[in-house]
């Protein structure tokens, strides 16, 4: 089964606009910083932007490859402190004359506007409990599977391929929390490893971007048969936040081709995590459920 993201984006997309009607909050606005020029990058902006236009927002695109850090932080702490500013975001990945700085960015960010969910007090306090907060990847594959009444992780074993502060970590302390029997593995894990963790779980998260890491020749009902605590195909639910291109063509992490027909869920790459993300960036404004508010 495909877990398709329009109704999930929709149902987002309503919540959140119902809220900044409610506490009349539009035409206020994100600030957006880009500060490089990935193209990629300029893409992923250039959707919240017109995001941000969907939901009676004003987004704030803040140009600067050639700024200093110290510009830079100054700019956010205006932003911090301008009440007409509801979200604060930094798109990745940075020029390279700011790599060595990207946590002090980040971190200056105040805790309130981090809607993104990247600065290290946000993870903090989700990680050890103290709010709900979730980053807007990992809170989107979450979103899909509670849309689909696919999110019962209590007793479930899950494995998470890859473990960077974006996805992999929030994701894996965030199942923890729900219940979860969390097995994190990333590029360097043996096959061996890897082919008996994805035998034996309920669900299979992956984010590294190599093309259909998660395959036939790694997971089948044929390998699953070989563990004796294994979970048969029809069991598994396979969330697919990779994605790359090829010729011209998109892929993800997973073989959905494969999948499709096997799995109890499966979310494609394109028009899977992707959309649900941009959508659950602007519902993290959302701050009754954020515990200083």
């Amino acid at each position: 089964m495909l877990l398709l993201w329009k109704n999930v984006v929709a149902h987002l997309d309503d919540e959140t606009r119902e809220y900044i009607i409610q506490h009349r909050l539009q035409d206020r606005y994100v600030a957006i910083f880009l500060l490089s020029d990935n193209k990629a990058s300029e893409v992923y902006v250039w959707l919240k932007a017109k995001k941000a236009k969907m939901l009676w927002l004003y987004a704030d695109i803040k140009l600067g490859k050639e700024r200093g850090k110290e510009e830079i932080l100054e700019e956010i702490q205006r932003c911090n402190g301008d009440k007409n500013c509801v979200g604060v975001m930094v798109q990745l990945p940075l020029a390279s004359h700011l790599w060595e700085y990207e946590m002090e960015i980040m971190n200056m960010i105040d805790p309130e506007k981090d809607i993104d969910g990247l600065g290290s007090l946000s993870f903090w306090l989700s990680a050890f409990g103290v709010n709900n907060f979730l980053g807007a990847t990992p809170l989107a594959s979450l979103k899909i599977l509670e849309y689909y009444e696919m999110d019962d992780f209590v007793w479930k074993v899950v494995t998470i391929i890859w473990r960077s502060n974006l996805i992999g970590k929030p994701l894996t302390m965030e199942l923890i929390k729900r219940g979860a029997t969390v097995i994190t593995c990333n590029s360097k894990t043996p096959n061996a490893i890897l082919k008996q963790s994805l035998a034996m779980s309920h669900y299979i998260f992956s984010a590294t971007g190599q093309k259909h890491l998660v395959c036939e020749k790694i997971l089948s009902e044929e390998t699953c048969t070989l563990y004796p605590e294994s979970i048969s195909l029809d069991q598994k639910v396979l969330v697919d936040i990779g994605r790359g291109s090829e010729n011209g063509k998109t892929y993800g992490d997973m073989d959905r081709e494969y999948f499709e027909d096997k799995v109890k869920g499966i979310t494609p790459v394109p028009g899977g995590v992707g959309p649900v993300t941009v959508s659950c960036l602007f519902n993290n404004i959302i701050w009754d459920e954020v515990w200083w508010r």
